[in-house]
C-alpha cells in the first residue's frame, strides 16, 4: 500500500498562511477534517485542498474560476496595469496536481491583497483549472513557475 504524506497543525498553517489556532478552531466547527493520530491531528492533501474549495477559508473565498473572471470584467476602473488569466493544467500523477495547487496557494497567499484567485479540479478530465486577476507581474510570476 502507498504511504500518503500527512501533515500536523503546523503544517498547514504555513502552507495555507493561517495560524495554528485558526486551523484548531476550523478542526472545532467542522471546516477542515482530518484525523487523530494519538493526540495530534494530521491531514492529507486532501483534507487541506477541501478547506480551500468547500468552505470558502482562505484563499478561495468560495470562488470558482469564472468568479474571478466576471469579477474582473466587471470592474472597469483599473487604475494600473490588470490582467486576468485563465489555465487548464492537465495532470497525470496526483504529484503533479500537489505541485501545481501548492505553487497557486503560495502565490495567491503572498499576494491576496493585490488579485483574487480560484482553482478548481476537474477530476473526470484530469484538468487543474486556475483563474487569477490582478496587478500583471503576479500573473507573469504563476504562468512562469507553471512552466
Amino acid at each position: 500500500m502507498l504511504e500518503q504524506k500527512l501533515y500536523t497543525v503546523a503544517d498547514v498553517a504555513e502552507l495555507t498562511g493561517l495560524t495554528s489556532r485558526t486551523i484548531r478552531n476550523y478542526l472545532k466547527d467542522g471546516t477542515l477534517h482530518g484525523r487523530k493520530i494519538g493526540v495530534q491531528w494530521r491531514f492529507t492533501e486532501a483534507d487541506i485542498n477541501r478547506l480551500f474549495t468547500e468552505s470558502g477559508a482562505g484563499v478561495q473565498k468560495k470562488q470558482q474560476p469564472e468568479d474571478v473572471i466576471s469579477g474582473f470584467m466587471e470592474n472597469r476602473a483599473h487604475q494600473k496595469k490588470k490582467g486576468c488569466l485563465l489555465v487548464d493544467i492537465p495532470f497525470e500523477k496526483e504529484e503533479e496536481l500537489s505541485k501545481y495547487i501548492e505553487i497557486f496557494k503560495e502565490i495567491a497567499l503572498k499576494n491576496k491583497e493585490r488579485g483574487s484567485y480560484a482553482y478548481e479540479v476537474l477530476e473526470d478530465s484530469r484538468v487543474l483549472r486556475m483563474s487569477a486577476s490582478g496587478d500583471i507581474e503576479i500573473l507573469e510570476e504563476l504562468t512562469a513557475r507553471m512552466k
